[in-house]
């Protein structure tokens, strides 16, 4: 998969805009706060973070 760094400054810039805590999306998508912590800050990669950067973005309509 490519690059998914955009996308995760978009879903950031929303989540501060429309104060979305790390916790609320760990308990709204089933994750521990902690991985999407990590998913968000860019430590973690790979496709699960890909996938839930994408899900991210559909569900919320995250446009840049």
């Amino acid at each position: 998969m490519s690059n998914i760094e955009n996308g995760r400054k978009h879903v950031l810039t929303f989540m501060k805009d429309n104060k979305i805590s790390e916790q609320d999306l760990a308990t709204a998508y089933g994750k521990s706060r902690v991985w999407v912590q990590r998913a968000l800050k860019g430590y973690d990669s790979g496709p699960a973070v890909n996938s839930f950067i994408l899900e991210l973005i559909r569900d919320y309509r995250i446009r840049g």
